[in-house]
């Protein structure tokens, strides 16, 4: 049931993270919601996260124009992962205590923003400094709200962050930024402070891998299935003309994201992240 609840949270959340992903820069969060193409205001049972879009058949009621799959995606991400998050903690949220309750709040709040993050570099190639600070901010705070180790140093966790962002800032300095984008390198901060100096670094090389394996099947025509899902919510207008190439720009954000997220949830349900590590590795070769 825990699990439901937290689910059903996550597809309203994700529905106001599709307003805050669209709109970011361009005009405020407030005022009603409206369709693309024409511009008539929605109902409120034109919005219902996924369920609406699924049957209009990705359309507007109205005028019949195309609507975002980035819409039920953001949507459907975004309560999938609550609910693995209240799957983890439902047998210990009846005895809560504050502190227990106040981190999952925040892991809502990471998740949140995360999908934000991933969602937005895939439209844009770019990565917003003030979601990158939020995310290394909340995770930094997270990690006060838990028991340290006894053997830990906190050194090692003031650096955590520092030590997970290094690859991928020097990538960007030895390259001028052609290899790597520097908010890359900010996402990989709050990544460190996240999981810790050796997961962090672990989720950062994990990123590649995963970057590795889609990157092939966009440019090789078999796995159609894959390069159709990556490529859903980029328009035709920033889509390169003649297709995707070796020359292409692919956001590394979203490969970050999803490696954290999998090193992330590993580690709450008492998974060997190293294991999950050594799979990535394998499934790659």
């Amino acid at each position: 049931m825990i699990p439901f609840i937290f689910g059903i949270f996550g597809l309203i959340v994700g529905s106001f993270l599709n307003v805050t992903i669209l709109r970011h820069g361009v005009r405020s969060l407030g005022g009603r919601s409206g369709c693309m193409s024409c511009g008539i205001r929605l109902r409120w049972y034109d919005m219902i996260p996924v369920f609406s879009w699924l049957v209009l058949g990705g359309r507007c009621r109205m005028c019949r124009g195309p609507v975002s799959i980035q819409y039920p995606l953001v949507e459907g991400a975004t309560g999938f992962l609550f609910a693995i998050l209240g799957f983890s903690v439902s047998p210990a949220l009846p005895g809560l205590l504050w502190s227990g309750a106040a981190l999952i709040v925040l892991y809502l709040c990471i998740l949140a923003v995360l999908v934000c993050i991933a969602a937005y570099d895939m439209l844009h190639t770019i990565i917003p400094d003030e979601w990158a600070y939020a995310f290394a901010a909340l995770a930094f705070i997270s990690q006060f709200l838990q028991p340290f180790p006894l053997d830990y140093e906190l050194l090692w966790f003031f650096l955590a962050g520092p030590i997970a962002a290094t690859p991928l800032f020097a990538l960007w300095l030895f390259s001028r930024g052609m290899w790597m984008g520097l908010g890359d390198a900010k996402l990989a901060l709050g990544i460190g402070w996240l999981l810790g100096p050796v997961l962090g670094l672990f989720a950062v090389f994990g990123a590649f891998i995963i970057g590795a394996i889609v990157s092939v099947c966009i440019l090789l025509p078999l796995p159609h299935i894959i390069r159709t899902l990556y490529t859903l919510g980029i328009t035709s207008r920033e889509k390169p003309a003649g297709g995707f190439t070796m020359k292409s720009e692919i956001p590394f954000g979203p490969f970050l994201i999803c490696s954290c997220i999998i090193i992330w949830f590993a580690s709450i349900y008492g998974i060997d992240s190293l294991r999950v590590f050594e799979l990535l590795l394998w499934s790659s070769s």
